[in-house]
Order: structure tokens, then sequence, then C-alpha cells
């Protein structure tokens, strides 16, 4: 005859000034929220203002990565704080593209698609420089 034992789980103490356990999960809400929006409003025959607000939301998340700190990311904080921020700013600064490079385009949208572009490229080209010089200290070391 066994006899089983419950226990309960015992949950660390929280201090007077501690956020609620449900502001955790905020930000990752509110990135979601917003992707599903904008996916929304896409559907709905209106990209430029779904693909915008899915773009303003990545880029919501890649600055809350940025600022909070882990404990308050909820599944935002994935890996590192650099993979993840730049992880976002880029799809975020590539669906923004898209979505002012899709005809029809005055030319405000067409400097602004260009802008994109090129932030999108220096930050890449400086991403690669970065990796090199890494590798070249790694391996002279």
């Amino acid at each position: 005859m066994s006899t089983e034992v419950h226990r309960r789980r015992r949950r660390a103490p929280r201090g007077r000034g501690a956020a609620p356990h449900w502001l955790g999960r905020l930000p990752y809400l509110l990135v979601l929220c917003g992707v599903a929006g904008g996916l929304a409003l896409c559907a709905l025959d209106y990209f430029r203002k779904g693909s915008g607000l899915m773009s303003a939301a990545l880029l919501l998340g890649a600055l809350a990565r940025l600022l909070l700190p882990e404990s308050q990311l909820g599944l935002l904080a994935v890996r590192s704080r650099p993979i993840d921020c730049w992880t976002l700013v880029i799809l975020g600064e590539m669906v923004a593209f898209v979505a002012l490079s899709i005809p029809p385009m005055n030319k405000t949208g067409l400097v602004l698609a260009g802008a994109f572009g090129v932030l999108i490229a220096c930050a890449m080209a400086v991403r690669g420089l970065k990796l090199l010089r890494a590798r070249r200290r790694a391996g002279s070391s």
C-alpha cells in the first residue's frame, strides 16, 4: 500500500514593491496584439496600415527588449539581448520597407522606403564588421 504525498509548490516571496505577475507578460502581449491587429488590417485590404502597425509592434518589442529587465519580458527574451534586439529591429524595418515600397507610392514613400533600405544595409554592414573583428581577435589570441 503506497501513500502519495502531495506537496504544494512554493513560490518565492514577493516584496512590497514587486510588480504583479501579469505585468511581466505585458510587453510580449503588446507585440503579439500589434502583429495580430496588423495581420487583421492586411486581411481587410488595408495593407499599408496593417504593415505599419506590425512594424511598429516589432520595433516596440525591440525597444522593450533593450530597456526592460528579463524578468519583465516574458517570451520576448529568447536569446541574448543583442540577438533579440537585432532580430526584432531588422524584421520591423523589413516589414516597413515592404509596406512603403508597394505601389502606388508617392515621392515621400519612395524616400522613406529608400531610407529604410539604407538603414538595414548599414546595420548589416556594421554587424558583419563586428563579427570579422571578433573572429580576428579570437584567431590572434
